[in-house]
């Protein structure tokens, strides 16, 4: 999975739990605390799905693996079959 898109209001970073699968949404909401999830004021509309966008990334990091963090040095070779101890 993808990052979701983030917002940026008046230099406040962040995402809605909206805008995420259900089942991501409310696995985040578990971690969230007072300071983390935040009601947006935006053209006198409340919006008060918002997480900060770096608590956001840090449950990311965590909940959902990249694939990118497979290692990188040897990937070539791996996927040549060449090896890189010769």
């Amino acid at each position: 999975m993808k990052k979701i898109r983030k917002y940026t209001y008046k230099g406040i970073e962040y995402i809605r739990l909206s805008s995420l699968p259900q089942p991501h949404a409310e696995a985040l909401k578990k971690t969230l605390n007072h300071q983390t999830l935040i009601k947006v004021l935006h053209d006198d509309v409340v919006i008060a799905d918002c997480v900060l966008y770096h608590a956001y990334e840090a449950w990311f990091a965590d909940y959902i693996p990249e694939i990118s963090e497979q290692p990188k040095a040897d990937s070539f070779h791996q996927l040549s079959g060449v090896s890189s101890h010769n």
